[in-house]
């Protein structure tokens, strides 16, 4: 798992403001070298960064890290963290994909969750 990227997703949630970022943004934060407009196993790579750090979070009941993370040209997740949260038991991709209701309340859980300083110093 990349610590890295989970740490610097987790100091993200406990930020005040701005508290999502885009796949580029990431990549360039965390020294990734990731280009995602021009290479597609970039996108790729990152999206696997990211399936496996929020794997790692819902095996401990903590909310995924990945909703954090979002396109550029329409500030959604990708694809991919709906087939990880209908993989996961979250429901059905396309339905959680449509409905708008699902990234959005794992975001706030995020916030919430690592905001919490007993949560941030036992779980960072």
């Amino acid at each position: 798992m990349n610590i890295i990227v989970r740490a610097y997703l987790i100091e993200l949630a406990r930020k005040r403001f701005n508290q999502t970022v885009t796949y580029q943004k990431l990549s360039d934060d965390c020294k990734l070298g990731f280009n995602m407009h021009a290479n597609p196993s970039d996108r790729l790579a990152i999206a696997s960064i990211l399936d496996t750090i929020s794997r790692y979070e819902h095996s401990f009941e903590r909310p995924l890290l990945s909703a954090l993370v979002i396109r550029a040209s329409d500030s959604r997740e990708g694809d991919g963290f709906y087939t990880l949260a209908q993989e996961l038991g979250f429901g059905e991709a396309k339905k959680l994909k449509k409905e708008r209701i699902f990234e959005v309340s794992q975001i706030k859980k995020c916030i919430s969750f690592w905001e919490d300083n007993e949560n941030y110093n036992l779980f960072k």
